[in-house]
């Protein structure tokens, strides 16, 4: 590590340029190839999936979409039907139901393809004739997966107000340009290369478009503080009155060593979403950790060489050892349990709106305004009822007596249209319930169709494929959660060579994911997306480690210096309070600028990490943690006998002075 570090400063304009030449390659390389993302969920043995194949076997196949208008003008229907007639790989434009006020109509699109094999330009294509459309008295919107593939495209122009805020911070919090320049550019040009390389991996693996977003929120967060905490540790070592280089071989023997392990354990917890067994999944995981890894090498390699060539402006003023987090450290570490109370009061409170939570896909009326989803779904509830924006397809091997028996039962519970029979021979009822998509009582009224029409009757539409991918979420959680909490235990314990402390973590993780889920949720109600609560939980559980990573490493270098527990708990919250708030906070401004973006899965995103990082840095590391490690004692320390390499001070493993390891480093 610590060769490395010393490596890239002392060849600074070489590391420098590499880093730029990568960067500009791989957009050149992203822009020239393109991007394939691909947002259909595929779920092989559901039964939504095989109520799809039913019917596209029957010669049902290709996208269907519902154009609905309103319009008192039969003539501009005429219109706007030949317009979409004329569009490429259009097979057929047919009227469909009209309003009994006879004000909505509804024109249904079938394109000779799926939605995914179509392509964002076909549906950008598509959604511009039906906005066209709109004006004198006209309002037209559009329904089906070409549709949504335009209703939230990924937009990265709110990370910039992110990065605006961060610098602010850290120019409070260092009162130094170079302070400010340094993270930040870090981070941006380690994103930026994290981003072309998602695009490109997107025409080989399943990446949905809000992987990008989720790419850039996560790695510019992390990206702008692991190159804070390298430099803290730097600035501190300038102050000791070490050289430039030995002040950075101490950072990389200490912080960059943290900041190592705190990124793995980051993309640990991402690719534990990999035992949901959902390529969707996958290919938001594997976007995440690219832009984690990137960044973390960045912070190894880019920073120490942009370090050499700009940190002879940068201004290190002295900093009181005492002060504000001196005095709390005391106090916490003297009165343990009033604090330890009030943080698990606080974190309860939090956690209430949790019991409420039920997932679930939103409806398009939640979709930004003006998109043509939205305006659909408002047009159809206006014209059909809440439950038009749903309806859900029955589809069987049925002979005519079972169907209109079927449909007789289904229609105590919600509006059937008459059947329709398509080679096979496969009988087709289209349900529309009485409620919106995402009300638990349709949710209901799937699971009851399904019971009674047995063995034999399938489920398809959005509404059975949305349920479908819930249940083999929810399926899969309880495997999710052990993995990565148990994994990420296990790196812990090999990292500080304690048992207790990694337990005691994941516990405190645990508690940031329920209060963040319980504001969400109070936030922006239920349903939430399927795969959110997987992600908030992969993504803040690793963000969680880092704070740990970084708070129990200048504990542990206290610790082995010959400190007692409550002298190394004080001693690592002075070195490291300041700078975990301060680098939370910059992690706070760029999650929450993602707040304000038009696609909500990625506002419920930054929301619930900026909930999660500031809670885990304020209330968790620097009260409830210390709390309880004083409460434990040298039990902290604890590690079985036959695992440790060395005896050292109660079972720690010792490591070099750093001092020593600097200079010899150095020399060499």
């Amino acid at each position: 590590m610590v060769g490395l570090v010393s490596w890239c400063f002392r060849r600074a304009p070489w590391v420098v340029a590499c880093w730029l030449l990568a960067l500009g390659g791989l957009l050149f390389a992203a822009q020239h190839t393109g991007a394939a993302y691909r947002d259909t969920v595929a779920l092989p043995s559901a039964d939504s999936t095989v109520a799809a194949d039913l019917l596209r076997g029957a010669g049902a196949s290709g996208d269907q979409e519902r154009v609905v208008v309103r319009s008192a003008d039969s003539a501009r229907l005429d219109t706007l039907a030949g317009r979409l007639r004329s569009l490429p790989h259009v097979v057929s434009v047919d009227p469909g139901p009209v309003s009994a006020d006879h004000r909505v109509a509804v024109l249904d699109v079938r394109f000779d393809a799926e939605a995914e094999a179509l392509g964002q330009a076909v549906a950008d294509d598509f959604a511009d004739v039906v906005r066209g459309a709109d004006g004198n008295g006209v309002s037209a919107g559009a329904s089906g997966q070409l549709a949504a593939m335009t209703a939230a495209a990924p937009g990265l122009g709110n990370a910039g107000i992110g990065l605006v805020a961060a610098a602010l911070v850290l120019l409070l919090t260092f009162r130094s340009l170079t302070c400010v320049l340094l993270p930040v550019l870090t981070a941006s040009v380690s994103v930026g290369c994290a981003l072309a390389v998602v695009a490109l991996l997107s025409h080989v693996l399943t990446v949905p478009k809000i992987s990008t977003e989720i790419a850039a929120l996560l790695g510019l967060g992390v990206g702008v503080d692991y190159a804070l905490f390298v430099l803290t540790r730097y600035r501190q070592g300038i102050q000791d009155g070490l050289a430039a280089e030995e002040a950075l071989a101490t950072a990389a023997a200490t912080s960059c060593r943290s900041v190592v392990f705190a990124g793995v354990t980051v993309c640990v917890s991402l690719f534990g979403m990999f035992t949901v067994g959902l390529a969707f999944l996958d290919g938001i995981a594997v976007a995440a950790a690219v832009s984690v890894l990137l960044t973390m090498f960045a912070a190894l390699t880019l920073f120490p060489a942009s370090l050499r060539l700009l940190g002879r402006r940068m201004r290190v003023r002295p900093v009181d050892a005492g002060g504000r987090w001196t005095r709390a450290a005391r106090s916490v570490t003297s009165r343990p349990a009033p604090y330890a109370a009030a943080a698990v009061l606080v974190v309860a409170v939090l956690s209430l709106p949790m019991t409420g939570l039920r997932l679930g896909v939103p409806g398009a009326d939640l979709d930004p305004p003006g998109s043509v989803t939205k305006v659909a779904a408002e047009l159809l509830e206006e014209g059909f009822g809440p439950g038009a924006n749903g309806p859900i397809l029955v589809a069987g091997r049925l002979d005519r007596a079972s169907v209109e028996s079927l449909r007789e039962t289904l229609l105590t519970r919600a509006d059937v249209g008459p059947p329709g029979y398509l080679p096979g021979p496969v009988a087709v009822l289209t349900v529309v319930p009485r409620t919106a998509p995402d009300d638990p009582a349709t949710t209901d009224l799937l699971a009851w169709i399904r019971t009674v029409g047995g063995p034999d009757v399938h489920l398809g539409g959005v509404v059975a494929t949305q349920a479908d991918f819930s249940a083999a979420i929810t399926g899969r959680l309880p495997l999710f959660l052990l993995s990565v909490v148990g994994i990420s235990v296990l790196v812990l314990a090999w990292v500080f060579r304690s048992v207790l402390i990694p337990l005691t973590a994941a516990v405190m993780n645990l508690l940031t994911a329920a209060a963040t889920t319980g504001v969400v949720v109070w936030v922006f109600g239920a349903p939430l997306e399927p795969y959110l609560p997987v992600f908030l939980f992969a993504g803040l559980f690793g963000l969680s480690m880092d704070y740990e990573v970084f708070l129990i490493a200048r504990i542990q270098e206290a610790w082995r210096r010959g400190a007692d527990t409550r002298g190394a708990i004080v001693e690592g919250l002075v070195s490291t309070g300041r700078t975990i708030t301060a680098a939370a906070l910059i992690m706070a401004l760029v999650f929450v600028s993602f707040a304000f973006v038009d696609a909500r899965v990625v506002r419920e995103a930054g929301v619930g990490l900026t909930v999660a990082v500031l809670l885990d840095a304020v209330l968790i590391r620097c009260l409830l943690v210390p709390a309880v490690m004083v409460r434990l004692g040298e039990a902290n320390w604890w590690f079985p006998r036959r695992l440790r390499p060395r005896e050292h001070r109660s079972g720690a493993i010792p490591v070099p002075d750093d001092n020593h390891e600097v200079l010899t480093s150095t020399d060499r």
